[in-house]
């Protein structure tokens, strides 16, 4: 079986901290598990612009 592994940025990792906190009866495990099935299901892609910023080196840049 492959190797999985996700990694999320800081501000990633913020967000779904505090989805799941004010969401209490789901846990990363089963979002994760949901994503990954639907994906499967129907592997399609639909880019909108994002909220999140990113931060390199010194520079702060919007993700989109």
């Amino acid at each position: 079986m492959p190797s999985r592994a996700v990694r999320f940025s800081e501000q990633e990792n913020e967000a779904i901290k505090t989805f799941l906190e004010k969401n209490p009866y789901f846990d990363f495990s089963t979002i994760a598990r949901m994503a990954i099935l639907k994906f499967i299901e129907n592997p399609q892609i639909e880019f909108t612009p994002s909220t999140i910023t990113k931060k390199e080196n010194t520079n702060q840049q919007e993700v989109q």
